[in-house]
């Protein structure tokens, strides 16, 4: 691999086009940024060595100033002056100066910027007052100090060259990465499209067959004496259920609207006792579903007296025929309600039983397994018709993009390379 990679870097331009793989593009980034971190490091290495030379004369004389020898007292605000600021000048020079250099090129000159920044800095603040009373040794080290900028500025543009080189190398590799895995999403896209679909097609013609067999099963079924028998029962018991459930309704509706009347004269009369002894019967009668036929016998039982009291009293008129006719013998209610009760469970029952041995007829049962088989094949196919579906989508975005990176990383390849190369990657 990396003979081949050598073979095709050690190439001369005016060559015809070189075909690479993309497998060995990241050798090659490695090879050329190794090389060129090389080249990079052996062109600053003699201004480095002289950026080290004069920050040891810096060092130097910053650390003369306070040594030098005055050979006449200074005006005594020039005195003051040394005194406050030779300190702090020192201190600052001194702190920028001793920042640790390290070996690597890249960050050897980063260093030096801040260096240079912290000179120039403390040469602004207290350096400055200090001109007037050490002009030569404080003009010494401004010309070190620019002598030290200089250098930086002879590095620049290399450090510049070698981090564009080090962005491309970084944008390939991301580019390189990218492509490589759309390339393998696009190859198990090429792999699970076709099996989706192999899939999709199979439960297709399985939910067909359980169709047809559904369709006969039906038929079969339509001719059935057994079915027909058991269905023609089956309705004829819903008919009479739904016929008591009626009679149900009928009585205690009319029960109902009487209690109503008595809770209301029971809150005016404040016997809230009897209140809601009849709410609870109310409540009873008009819960969800039919109420059990003798909780209710003995709920209408025990407030009857209230009611049948307050209708001959004339608090409570009987304004409807269901009413007086209900009331007419009003001994009899409580049986009366019993028996339609008792009635429509015993027509419920029937109903359940029947319905039984109709769900549980064999031709039916496989007739529901048929049905249950064709509901499961449905969701199946939906499910998967839906992933296909966004499989196709993704190929459809991936697709057009791996020609048009492989073309970037062509012309980002041969700039960084000098020459024409061409990846080969059986398009």
């Amino acid at each position: 691999m990396f003979r081949r990679v050598k073979d095709l870097l050690g190439r001369k331009e005016g060559e015809e086009i070189q075909e690479i793989m993309p497998d060995d593009i990241p050798s090659i980034l490695s090879l050329n940024e190794k090389a060129w971190e090389d080249e990079y490091s052996q062109s600053t290495l003699d201004g480095r060595k002289r950026i080290l030379e004069i920050r040891d004369d810096l060092i130097d004389a910053v650390n003369s100033l306070s040594k030098t020898e005055r050979e006449a007292a200074f005006h005594p605000k020039l005195e003051k002056i040394a005194k406050n600021s030779l300190p702090q000048c020192e201190k600052a020079l001194l702190l920028a100066l001793n920042r640790q250099l390290p070996e690597d090129p890249d960050a050897f000159y980063q260093a030096c910027t801040e260096i240079l920044k912290g000179c120039v800095k403390g040469l602004a603040g207290p350096g400055r007052y200090l001109r007037n009373v050490l002009p030569e040794e404080m003009k010494e080290i401004g010309m070190l100090v620019d002598a030290f900028g200089k250098e930086i500025n002879i590095l620049t543009p290399r450090v510049a060259e070698w981090r564009r080189r080090k962005e491309g190398v970084r944008t390939l590799r991301e580019s390189h990465a990218h492509l490589m895995e759309m390339e393998s999403t696009s190859l198990e896209l090429s792999r699970d499209i076709p099996v989706l679909e192999a899939e999709i097609a199979d439960l297709t013609l399985t939910s067909r067959e359980r169709n047809e067999e559904k369709q006969v099963r039906e038929k079969a079924l339509e001719k059935d004496p057994v079915y027909s028998g058991l269905n023609h029962e089956a309705s004829q018991v819903e008919h009479a259920l739904c016929e008591a459930e009626r009679e149900v309704h009928s009585v205690i509706s009319t029960l109902v609207h009487i209690l109503r009347k008595a809770e209301k004269i029971a809150h005016h009369q404040s016997s809230e006792k009897l209140a809601k002894e009849l709410n609870q019967v109310t409540t009873l009668l008009t819960g969800n579903g039919i109420p059990p036929a003798e909780e209710a016998n003995k709920g209408i039982t025990m407030v009857l007296p209230v009611m049948v009291s307050m209708i001959q009293s004339g608090e409570i008129q009987l304004k409807n025929q269901e009413e007086r006719i209900l009331f007419a013998d009003h001994e009899k209610i409580p049986s009366i309600l019993t028996g339609v009760l008792k009635e429509w469970e015993r027509v419920h029952e029937k109903a359940d039983e029947t319905n039984r041995r109709l769900a549980s007829y064999p031709p039916i049962l496989d007739l529901a397994r048929v049905e249950s088989e064709l509901k499961s094949l449905g969701t199946g196919i939906k499910e998967k018709e839906k992933r296909l579906f966004e499989l196709k989508g993704k190929r459809e975005e991936i697709l057009p993009q791996i020609p048009a990176s492989y073309s970037r990383m062509e012309a980002e390849i041969s700039a960084m390379l000098g020459k024409k190369i061409r990846i080969s990657s059986g398009r």
